[in-house]
């Protein structure tokens, strides 16, 4: 893989990672913001957006960490390299990351099965706001979590 563009020991895709955690969550509040002030189908079209971008950069990304040859691998060059520190942040920031996944996989399929087209507050409009801000929360926690793990593999 190319080495990346923020001149760091990363590689390009690495970097389009991080780069994708930092500039999703104003879209997030962006997104939010379009529902609140009832502009369902703008919401619908950010967030699947949002969602297929994600899905390509997270498959891209374990792409590159196995032909990299692992995580270890990818550690390799850095100066936290088996430290309590690297091992921390990556035990954070993996079940902070597969949740969020998990969640907005779960919360899009559904609020496409239940919304129409185009999407109309209706009786799951409730239990969607609840999912959505725990998406937003969890989402942003795995870009602080994972900008803190690029920092200690490929910065510093």
């Amino acid at each position: 893989m190319p080495s990346g563009f923020l001149g760091t020991r990363a590689d390009l895709l690495m970097d389009l990672v991080v780069c994708s955690l930092v500039v999703i969550l104003p879209l997030l509040v962006l997104s939010w913001r379009l529902a609140r002030g009832e502009n369902y189908s703008a919401h619908r079209k950010l967030m699947l957006g949002l969602g297929s971008t994600l899905a390509v950069v997270v498959t891209l990304f374990e792409i590159d960490i196995r032909l990299a040859g692992g995580f270890t691998a990818l550690a390799a060059d850095s100066n936290y390299l088996d430290t309590n520190l690297l091992w921390r942040s990556l035990w954070i920031h993996l079940p902070i990351a597969m949740s969020t996944a998990v969640l907005w996989l779960c919360l899009i399929l559904t609020s496409l099965k239940r919304f129409g087209n185009p999407p109309t507050p209706g009786d799951f409009s409730e239990k969607h706001r609840f999912f959505g801000r725990l998406a937003m929360v969890l989402m942003t926690l795995t870009g602080v979590t994972g900008v803190e793990l690029y920092w200690v593999l490929f910065v510093a």
